[in-house]
């Protein structure tokens, strides 16, 4: 994990217990759809690696 990953992982810990419970929902869904299209698009490069390859 990078140093720049660390300090956003520290910054939401320090401040996650003063959110209210919408803006926890609202992050919690941010975070869920930056996973998933992360994951979209990893799939979609191996999708087009493999199409190289074979």
């Amino acid at each position: 994990m990078s140093e720049k990953e660390k300090q956003i992982i520290k910054t939401l810990a320090d401040k996650l217990p003063a959110m209210s419970e919408r803006e926890r929902g609202y992050l919690e869904g941010t975070i869920a759809t930056a996973a998933a299209m992360s994951s979209k698009k990893e799939e979609q490069e191996k999708n087009n690696s493999e199409k190289k390859v074979g």
